[in-house]
């Protein structure tokens, strides 16, 4: 896929259009500054929809990306899968309103040339856990943590 692939959100959202594609995690500038490591892809899925008449646009999420166990402090493969739906308002008024009738909706102002690359981006650093940590079993202190020498 292109970096730079743009697009106009609403209409996409209109159309009921959709888009797959993979992206190299070492792309991501903000996303890099999080990791230990810029190895590996993100794979996705975006698709336009209009849900309760507002269009909204549903992306999927797929990615490995290296983290820093705050545990042990050593890299490990963190598994992310990512399911969300943005409600996409026409502008600040429109979002003020939706926010209102519902202080939990996932909206934001949409662009008219809204580059597909940073939405996902955006989710992906989202979507990272506040504090990495390995699976309890799988962590390298787990023995030193439980008192076992």
């Amino acid at each position: 896929m292109s970096a730079q692939t743009v697009m106009d959100p609403i209409r996409f959202a209109r159309e009921a259009a959709s888009y797959a594609g993979e992206i190299a995690l070492a792309e991501m500038d903000r996303l890099r500054d999080e990791l230990a490591g810029d190895q590996g892809r993100v794979v996705y899925r975006l698709t336009g929809a209009l849900v309760g008449g507002r269009p909204a646009l549903r992306l999927l999420i797929d990615a490995n990306p290296t983290l820093i166990c705050q545990r042990c402090l050593t890299p490990y493969v963190h598994s992310l899968h990512s399911e969300g739906v943005i409600f996409l308002a026409r502008n600040d008024a429109e979002l003020e309103r939706w926010e209102r009738l519902d202080p939990l909706l996932d909206a934001i102002v949409a662009e008219e040339r809204t580059d597909v690359r940073t939405l996902v981006e955006d989710e992906l650093l989202l979507s990272l856990p506040v504090v990495p940590l390995h699976e309890e079993d799988d962590c390298p202190r787990r023995d030193d943590l439980l008192g076992e020498h």
